[in-house]
């Protein structure tokens, strides 16, 4: 079995991106070989270059699977891979998309700048740039219509590489055109394909082609400024539009067996007791868990046909789990910073003291704090979780309220195959999971219930939490197929 999941990988970018100088980066990682453009539609890899492998554009063209399975065959011992534009080969990126053991890297950039930088380019015949010398420096009529085609024909191309991850529930790498010379984020990058021996420094042997702000190199600015709503032309750096979160993964959260080819990622929120206790009966040892990455790679080498497994809950039991255990409780490990940050900016009313998840509610009516405040502060906390998820707000993003998805696609980066189960009905998933692995049936076994809130979520519930709950875990209730919990 393949130590790690990936044996080979796609960068995933539009023109004028940055894509030739983080493949001149992943090139330097010993067990990573990009190969370029393999798909443009007048070279292959590199420019000029029509014949790679012994195939040409016409035989690479009349059946790039075949094509694909040389590249990658010519090279066993490197994680190999290639660049793949939104330009190129359709039948490729359908091909890419659907293979769970090839990496996805996504790379983007402010469209203002890949747009400006294209134009550039092709008015002055000039791709890249090895010395400041050689540099064209060039100014070019911004076409409104034009970048407004642009743009929406570049947004339907990586909503499309999302959306198409997102519902095959595979793990991807997203990295910004303005992380690029950050050697940390790299190392990150190429430990996500397969190579985790980071970098102290990177090599760089392509310099920046168009220095300068947007502004000094749009000949029609004041007309773009004012279309565009976009003072700041004259900076820079522009703002990235889309925020990019790190796509990696908790490996030291996972639990393993160690005698079984065993693995269980549990979700914060989600409870977990009842099914470590099923596998401490399998594997008759308790598992381990805070693996480092070494530790990863000899437990998988030790262990064949991995089957690697988790749990999720409806999104309202498990936010409101959160909610009580870590807003609403004061004592003992309630987030108290948070509470107050509600408290300040969501309008949140909640009872003041030595607070318990469990509180007494008769001592709570007695204080003017009763069910009716207790349902309005629930639903201002799936408010705030909305709105943090959507990184409108400044307080971090805690694995207790986390998508479910989200997590489990992380786990997906350290195998692509990963068995989700739900809690409501959890003793037949695991039955599942003894009947695949061929092991006896673990009898008593009892995942642990909520504790007994001073009001029960059923007292709580109507259809404006159902409603809240969906605005702030809607990928979840799609990825996971949930219904309303009122049906659950």
């Amino acid at each position: 079995m393949n130590p790690q999941p990936f044996s080979r990988f796609v960068m995933i970018a539009a023109m004028r991106s940055g894509s030739n100088l983080l493949e001149s980066y992943l090139n330097q990682y010993k067990r990573i070989l990009c190969h370029g453009e393999l798909f443009q539609r007048s070279f292959i890899g590199t420019l000029g270059t029509t014949e790679f492998m012994g195939m040409n554009i016409n035989t690479r063209d009349a059946d790039p699977q075949r094509f694909l399975e040389t590249v990658f065959s010519a090279t066993p011992d490197k994680i190999t891979g290639f660049r793949l534009f939104q330009e190129h080969d359709q039948r490729v990126t359908d091909m890419v998309l659907k293979d769970r053991f090839c990496a996805k890297i996504i790379l983007t950039r402010n469209p203002l700048e890949s747009y400006v930088s294209l134009k550039i380019a092709r008015k002055t015949g000039q791709w890249l740039v090895w010395e400041d010398k050689d540099r064209k420096n060039a100014q070019i009529h911004f076409d409104l219509d034009e970048y407004a085609e642009y743009l929406a024909d570049r947004t339907a191309f990586y909503s499309h590489i999302r959306e198409s991850l997102r519902l095959s529930e595979q793990p991807f790498f997203e990295i910004d055109y303005s992380m690029l010379n950050d050697v940390s984020h790299i190392n990150r990058l190429a430990a996500f394909v397969g190579d985790k021996n980071p970098k102290s420094r990177l090599d760089q042997t392509i310099i920046k082609q168009n220095p300068g702000s947007l502004a000094s190199k749009i000949s029609n600015i004041d007309e773009v400024r004012a279309a565009l709503d976009a003072p700041d032309l004259h900076g820079g750096q522009p703002p990235i539009i889309k925020p990019v979160l790190e796509s990696g993964t908790d490996l030291s959260r996972a639990y393993f067996c160690m005698k079984l080819p065993l693995v269980f990622g549990p979700v914060p929120g989600v409870p977990d007791i009842g099914v470590r206790t099923w596998m401490e009966a399998q594997d008759k040892r308790v598992p381990r868990n805070g693996f480092t990455t070494r530790r990863f790679i000899e437990w998988q080498a030790q262990h064949k046909n991995m089957r690697f497994f988790s749990v999720v809950r409806h999104p309202v039991l498990r936010a409101y789990n959160a909610f009580m255990n870590k807003i609403f409780a004061t004592a003992p490990d309630g987030y108290l910073g948070i509470r107050k940050a509600l408290e300040d900016q969501f309008g949140m009313f909640l009872p003041q003291g030595q607070i318990t998840a469990t509180h007494n509610r008769r001592a709570l009516e007695q204080s003017g704090y009763g069910v009716d405040e207790h349902r309005i502060n629930f639903k201002l906390f799936l408010v705030f979780v909305a709105a943090n998820l959507n990184n409108e707000t400044k307080i971090r993003q805690d694995g207790k309220w986390q998508l479910q998805s989200e997590i489990i696609r992380r786990y997906r980066i350290l195998h692509p195959e990963v068995m989700v189960l739900k809690e409501k009905s959890l003793d037949l998933g695991l039955q599942y999971l003894e009947n695949r692995l061929n092991l006896p049936s673990v009898i008593g076994w009892k995942n642990e219930l909520d504790p007994a809130y001073p009001f029960p979520i059923a007292q709580l519930y109507d259809d404006e939490v159902e409603h809240l709950a969906r605005a702030a875990y809607g990928p979840d209730y799609k990825a996971l197929d949930y219904p309303d919990l009122s049906g659950l």
